[in-house]
């Protein structure tokens, strides 16, 4: 395992590690509970969230691709 780690981190640098830690971390705050949460409104409000979110980075990706391609 932690050779798996050494390689990820060379592979992505720190800068880019620590971005993927903090997605997957958002992913698991906002996912799981609209997945697994007992409470409707708990599911609602997790589901408005990540749909922000995809919107956000959507629009992100947009705009990434629009300024690449110039």
């Amino acid at each position: 395992m932690p050779q798996v780690l050494v390689q990820v981190v060379t592979f992505l640098t720190p800068v880019g590690t620590l971005v993927l830690l903090a997605l997957l971390l958002g992913f698991a705050g906002v996912v799981f509970p609209a997945v697994w949460s007992h409470h409707p409104y708990r599911r609602e409000a997790a589901h408005r969230v990540l749909v922000l979110l995809l919107r956000v980075a959507r629009e992100g990706l947009r705009a990434v691709r629009t300024l690449w391609s110039r």
